[in-house]
């Protein structure tokens, strides 16, 4: 039987077309720089999200734009790219607090 990554999973490569690019290479040198830079990466394509939603509601209020569904559409998954970077974060403080409460 085969397992098949999780970049294969249906959304996750299109909405973080780079961690393909890099695979796990990137990571073998130092995982926390690694991690930090999945971070990093993650949040700035959330920021670029966020802003192209926000032109685009600029864009409908001005007149530039007629078509609603597509501010809808940026704005939505703004909204779903956000909810999810926080819970990648909210997941990231509870293992970290998890891994505090070991005992040595």
């Amino acid at each position: 039987m085969e397992i098949s990554a999780l970049t294969k999973v249906g959304g996750l490569s299109q909405a973080f077309p780079a961690q393909e690019t890099q695979g796990i290479q990137g990571t073998q040198g130092n995982p926390t720089v690694g991690f930090g830079k999945f971070l990093e990466e993650m949040v700035s394509k959330v920021n670029q999200q966020q802003a192209a939603a926000d032109q685009s509601i600029q864009a409908l209020a001005t007149g530039e734009s007629k078509g609603l569904h597509e501010v809808m559409l940026a704005v939505e998954k703004a909204s779903v790219s956000f909810q999810m970077l926080t819970q990648v974060r909210n997941k990231a403080v509870e293992a970290y607090q998890e891994i505090m409460r070991m005992p040595v």
